[in-house]
Parts: C-alpha cells; sequence; structure tokens
C-alpha cells in the first residue's frame, strides 16, 4: 500500500501555510499526486491527505474529496484513534469551491454516509482517544452539526477522566463544542472548571474569547472562574480581533457583568478593530452594549458608521437586534434615515418569509 508522510509532515507545512504562493503550489501538487495515488493509498496516507489540505486551507478539489472518501469508508474499521479524530477534523475545516453541485463555496463537508459510519466506529474507539484527538473530535462534530446522542455520552464519559491531559487550547475547545451543540453535562463542567483555572494563564487570546461565549452559553455560574477568566482577556485584548472582541462584549452582556474597567479597555480596542466587524458582530455588540449600558458617543458613531456601510449584508435576527438596542437606550445618537432605512429592511424580510 502507497503511504504519503513527508509531504503531509507538520514540520514540512510551517513555512507553507504562511506563503500564499506556495499554499496554492503545495495544494495543487498534493491534489495531484493523491488522485493518481487514490486507489494505492493505506488508511494513515488517506487521513494525511485529508488532514494536510484542511491544515493548508483554500478551495480542494471535490473530485479527489469524494474519491478519498469513497476508500476511507472501506478502510475506516483500520483507521486508528489519531486518524479516526484528523478526519472529522478534516471534513469540518475543508473549503469546497462552488461546483456543479454546489451554487456557492462552503466551509465543511457533512457527508451523512461516511459520518453515520464515522461514528460507530468512533463510539466503539473514543476510550484509547487522546485528550487532543478528544478535543478536535468533539470540535470538528460541533461545526459539522452532528447531534448523537450516544455519541455524545460516550464522549464525555471518557472526556471526564482525561480533562487533566488536555492542553489551554483543548479546553476552551472542548467547551467551546459543548456550547455549541447544547450540551450541559454537570459533571463534565465541574472538571472542567476545575481544571481550566490552572490554566487560564496558557489560554490564547481566542481561547479566552471561545470560553467566555461558551461559560455564558452554557449558563455556567462560578464567581471565582468568570473574575478569573475576565482578568486573564482583560490582559490580553489587545491581541482580540474583531470575532474575539464582539463574543466577548456579548458573553459580558448575556453574564450580567458590569466591570468598568474591563468594558473601557474593550472600548478601546474596538473602536479601532470596528470597521472589520462582520455584520452578526455588529448587531452582536450593539445588543450587548445596550445591555450593558454602554453610553460612549465616540463608540457609537464609529459603529453606526460601519452598520450604515454594511448594511446589506445583516440578518433578519440582526436587524431586529440592532432595532432592540436602540429602542432601549434614550443616550444615542442615532439619524432618523438609518432608523427608517432598519425598519424598512426588516419589514423586507418579514414579508419574504410569510
Amino acid at each position: 500500500m502507497w503511504r504519503i508522510t513527508a509531504c503531509t509532515d507538520l514540520h514540512s507545512l510551517d513555512e507553507v501555510i504562511t506563503d500564499d504562493g506556495r499554499r496554492f503550489d503545495y495544494r495543487k501538487d498534493l491534489s495531484v499526486h493523491a488522485l493518481r495515488e487514490l486507489n494505492c493509498m493505506d488508511a494513515r496516507s488517506l487521513s494525511s491527505v485529508l488532514w494536510a489540505l484542511g491544515k493548508v486551507g483554500g478551495p480542494v478539489n471535490p473530485a479527489l474529496v469524494q474519491g478519498i472518501l469513497v476508500r476511507i469508508k472501506e478502510e475506516l474499521a483500520s483507521f486508528n484513534a489519531h486518524d479516526m479524530s484528523n478526519l472529522l477534523w478534516a471534513m469540518a475545516t475543508l473549503h469546497v469551491p462552488a461546483n456543479e453541485l454546489l451554487s456557492s463555496a462552503k466551509l465543511g463537508i457533512k457527508d451523512e454516509a461516511f459520518i453515520a459510519k464515522w461514528l460507530s466506529v468512533a463510539k466503539r474507539e473514543l476510550f484509547v482517544f487522546n485528550a487532543q484527538d478528544l478535543s478536535n473530535a468533539l470540535n470538528a462534530a460541533a461545526k459539522l452539526g452532528i447531534e448523537d446522542d450516544a455519541f455524545n455520552a460516550a464522549w464525555f464519559s471518557v472526556a471526564k477522566l482525561k480533562l487533566p491531559e488536555f492542553t489551554a487550547q483543548a479546553l476552551s475547545s472542548s467547551l467551546w463544542a459543548a456550547a455549541t451543540l447544547g450540551i450541559e453535562d454537570e459533571a463534565f463542567n465541574a472538571t472542567w472548571l476545575s481544571v481550566a483555572k490552572q490554566k487560564l494563564p496558557e489560554f490564547s487570546p481566542q481561547g479566552l474569547s471561545n470560553t467566555l461565549w461558551a461559560v455564558a452559553k452554557l449558563g455556567i455560574e462560578n464567581e471565582a472562574f468568570t473574575a478569573t477568566l475576565l482578568r486573564e482577556a482583560k490582559h490580553k485584548l489587545s491581541a482580540f480581533n474583531d470575532l474575539d472582541l464582539s463574543e466577548t462584549l456579548w458573553a459580558v452582556a448575556k453574564l450580567g457583568i458590569n466591570d468598568e474597567a474591563f468594558i473601557a479597555i474593550w472600548l478601546r480596542e474596538a473602536k479601532q478593530k470596528l470597521p472589520t466587524f462582520s455584520a452578526q458582530g455588529l448587531s452582536n455588540t450593539l445588543w450587548a452594549a445596550a445591555k450593558l449600558g454602554i453610553e460612549d458617543g465616540a463608540f457609537i458613531a464609529t459603529w453606526l458608521r460601519e452598520a450604515k456601510r454594511k448594511l446589506s449584508d445583516f440578518e433578519l435576527i440582526g436587524l431586529q437586534q440592532i432595532a432592540t438596542a436602540i429602542a432601549s437606550s434614550n443616550s444615542w445618537t442615532i439619524d432618523d434615515d438609518f432608523k427608517s432605512t432598519l425598519w424598512r429592511k426588516t419589514k423586507q424580510f418579514e414579508c419574504k418569509l410569510t
């Protein structure tokens, strides 16, 4: 059986990932090579190719992915725990370009037959997954929207015992995944909080943001942990990107935390980065600002400018959030033209749904 290792090794990808030109060439060369050798690949090679394509990013060849999936379904019983985890992670990460089957590009491949087969094998093998493999598997399941009660029960049962082995990244990723899937396991959460509290200084800005969001989403009430989490986030706010910032303020508002020092630093960072906020990020942020009673005129003016620029990108729920936020604040200066446009676009959306 043909094996592919050197071209999919993590160390050989380090420089490729940071160079757009090399990334394109690598993706093209690997795809051509893998397509030619598809029928000769062993289990590790099939897993490695998908993992490498997901790691490098960018659009993949749909024919290659489909061909690999056919082979994987035949070989899945021979995959080890690490390869199983990498497979699902890759499926959630791969970028499929628009083609004759897809009108637009999408992130993640939800092949129902593959997922059913993967779940049937994974449920039996979860006890040999290491901490990182467990975290990657649940994270991928959340991104793909996989809802399987038996798998979830098995995952939490195994993960609970291995939480002390989880890295900071794996801890934040696993709680984010649990919150995304809407799974509340009190015993798991209690152990998670105990382990995570010791490792919070190691959390990345994204890890801190994801954790705050997950804590708020799951309604976890632990004032000591939340205070420590917020303190760590405060120290790293300058490194938060637009998504981290919007999710963090939403979480702080959802948890009902009115920390003036934290909000002051958040506002300073957000004013500079509001032009990069998505439409959803802007609507979530204004909702949170209203909830927290933020009355910073310069921030609201900057928010309004960006919202006008991205008005066509808002979905109905975002427009409704903005309208609710504006109605609940008497101190913001919002011009009548924006309010009228907001009302008109909301009605247009509602008419389409009726």
